[in-house]
């Protein structure tokens, strides 16, 4: 039985997979023009020849016919796919995809983990204070903060972070991981310049993430607390401090456990227009720069991971 479950869990990852890239695959060679007609242009204007002939030698250039039948061009990708081969950029025939993953994932990575870990624990104590006080005057303002932050998109969250603690108070770097005056290396000086430059992310990917641990962990708590050994724990004379924290905080964070792997791929996910206007050189960027060059093997490998 258990064998019969994992093989099916493995199966349906794996079917997930291959969807994901078919769709992938098809719907980037549907969209219409590509990087080679925006090449071709720029050579036919700064050589003086035909669009056609420059289209040619861009293509030449780069070792790859986008004009080749779909079959062919699927067969090719998935050969490269199933031996761990992401591809090549579009844009420089210099660079993989693989290159760029794994440069960037990590800063990626960097940013979503502390957040998740923020948003989490924070989540839980705000969301913990609203279900012991529902009547307080606590509880009404982190309604209102989770009322506030439902109200916004959260690709404008990044955008007023920058334009209160960045342009306005000036507190922290516009862009980029770190200063190009500090050498990079496990030394003092970077990780506190990293640290500054990771601040904004930050905050502004925990705001979008905390309204949700609030009202999880808010509604898992009142259920727990009308649960029949909450009952008996009162009638035993134990102190609320002891229910609070044995009884109803404890059986309270069990669904919400599950949760965190849902969140952190909903975290990767919205890395694009995180980590896009404070230029943060993760995935999210290199991707949303792609998908702005019509580089179709880097949106690809990036969406795939």
């Amino acid at each position: 039985m258990n064998s019969r479950y994992y093989i099916k869990k493995v199966g349906i990852a794996f079917l997930t997979i291959v969807v994901c890239s078919l769709l992938t695959f098809v719907l980037f060679r549907l969209m219409p023009g590509d990087i080679f007609d925006v090449k071709a242009r720029d050579m036919a204007v700064s050589r003086g020849i035909d669009f056609n002939e420059a289209r040619k030698l861009v293509v030449q250039m780069y070792n790859y016919d986008p004009d080749e039948p779909i079959l062919h061009q699927m067969k090719r990708y998935y050969s490269a796919l199933f031996h761990g081969n992401l591809g090549t950029s579009m844009t420089n025939s210099a660079v993989t995809v693989n290159d760029i993953v794994a440069y960037y994932m990590p800063w990626t990575l960097f940013l979503v983990s502390i957040a998740l870990f923020l948003s989490y624990f924070l989540g839980i104590w705000l969301g913990s204070i609203m279900a012991w006080r529902r009547k307080s005057v606590i509880s009404g303002l982190i309604a209102g903060y989770t009322t506030i932050v439902n109200a916004i998109p959260p690709a404008l969250v990044p955008t007023f972070v920058l334009s209160i603690f960045a342009f306005g108070l000036n507190w922290f770097p516009v862009q980029g991981a770190y200063s190009m005056s500090v050498t990079p290396g496990l030394n003092g000086p970077f990780i506190k310049d990293v640290l500054w430059h990771a601040a904004l992310p930050i905050f502004a990917y925990t705001c979008t993430q905390i309204n949700s641990w609030v009202m999880n962990m808010k509604g898992s708590c009142i259920g727990v607390i009308a649960e029949d050994y909450v009952t008996a724990a009162y009638a035993r004379g134990l102190s609320d401090k002891t229910i609070r924290e044995k009884y109803v905080k404890k059986n309270a964070l069990l669904p919400l456990y599950t949760a965190l792997a849902i969140s952190f791929g909903s975290m990767l996910g919205g890395a694009t227009y995180m980590e896009g206007p404070f230029v943060y050189p993760g995935i999210g960027n290199q991707l949303g720069s792609a998908l702005g060059n019509r580089d179709f093997s880097v949106c690809q490998g990036l969406l795939l991971i």
